[in-house]
């Protein structure tokens, strides 16, 4: 199976004054991302997908005052603490389908284990660590660098569990199809510029209604999610990463339409108030708008060498 994800993310941002700069911040943060997949089914019940992600995350500084935190950048080009690249992680998965109730009525459950693979385009230096201290113990702060990237430079682990239901609706209000998608990510070591993330875990559930409708230009699903996400503290150089703890939920909604010869495409709109809830004593306040198309298609094609029972 191909399948692909297109996800454009728009961040409005502002946090209070520095010490060292006497001014509020506020811009934004723009991520466009491809992400194209391979599916390959080993087994009647075992396959593995490898993912790749590719696309670029811009900051576009909305201030008047010259600030040396942020400033019009992005993450093809490199800067004094950050690779530039178009690529970010990559992903190699394994799941197992543990129920399946065929084309009827019924649950779904998959487990899932797999690997995240770091790209080069990372921070190389914390964005917090001070260059000295002056005579009163104060920590002076390097005042140029890069907060941001595609890839924290940090193998992990992912663990998965779905669990899904099928039902046949009569009426288009009735659902057709719900369930609850989980991910506990964990980090395997530090990078090797000495960062280590926190682990991450993520539950989403979604359910699809049918619209029945016959026109081929009509969405042919309509979805409704509610994502939550929590991160852990991350570390510098074995010293916290301020801001690094997280904690956030997402609604969505999203259409899908369906064409036997040419695949289904899906639409989703997110939208999140405060896309961090952290102890940020700066006051931080963001808002995120999300939009992600989907592709997948379904190849009538099998490897002989590598299908077997």
């Amino acid at each position: 199976m191909l399948s692909g994800n297109y996800n454009y993310q728009y961040i409005d941002w502002s946090h209070d004054k520095l010490p060292e700069e006497d001014f509020k911040h506020v811009g934004n943060l723009v991520t466009n991302i491809i992400s194209p997949t391979i599916t390959l089914g080993l087994t009647d019940y075992f396959n593995i997908n490898y993912k790749q992600t590719i696309g670029f995350r811009s900051m576009d500084w909305m201030g008047n005052e010259q600030s040396g935190h942020h400033r019009d950048e992005n993450t093809l080009e490199s800067f004094v603490n950050a690779i530039g690249s178009a690529f970010g992680d990559a992903s190699i998965n394994l799941k197992y389908l543990l129920l399946n109730a065929g084309q009827g009525n019924g649950s779904r459950i998959f487990l899932g284990a797999g690997i995240i693979i770091p790209s080069n385009n990372v921070l190389t230096k914390s964005p917090f660590e001070p260059v000295g201290y002056d005579d009163d113990g104060n920590p002076i702060e390097e005042t140029t660098h890069r907060h941001f990237s595609l890839s924290e430079g940090v193998y992990k682990n992912n663990f998965e569990l779905q669990y899904y239901f099928k039902r046949k609706s009569n009426n288009w209000f009735e659902p057709s199809f719900y369930g609850i998608t989980i991910n506990y990510i964990d980090p395997l070591k530090e990078s090797k510029y000495g960062f280590l993330p926190g682990s991450t875990f993520i539950g989403v559930g979604s359910i699809l209604f049918a619209t029945k409708s016959k026109n081929k230009f009509m969405p042919q699903g309509l979805s409704f999610g509610f994502a939550y996400l929590s991160t852990k503290k991350g570390f510098w150089n074995n010293i916290e990463a301020p801001n690094s703890k997280t904690e956030t939920t997402v609604p969505s909604m999203g259409l899908i339409w369906n064409h036997k010869k040419y695949g289904s495409i899906s639409l989703n709109l997110k939208y999140n108030k405060n896309a961090a809830i952290s102890e940020d004593v700066l006051n931080n306040e963001s808002t995120a708008f999300e939009i992600s198309v989907g592709f997948r298609k379904t190849l009538s094609y099998s490897i002989p060498w590598l299908y077997f029972n």
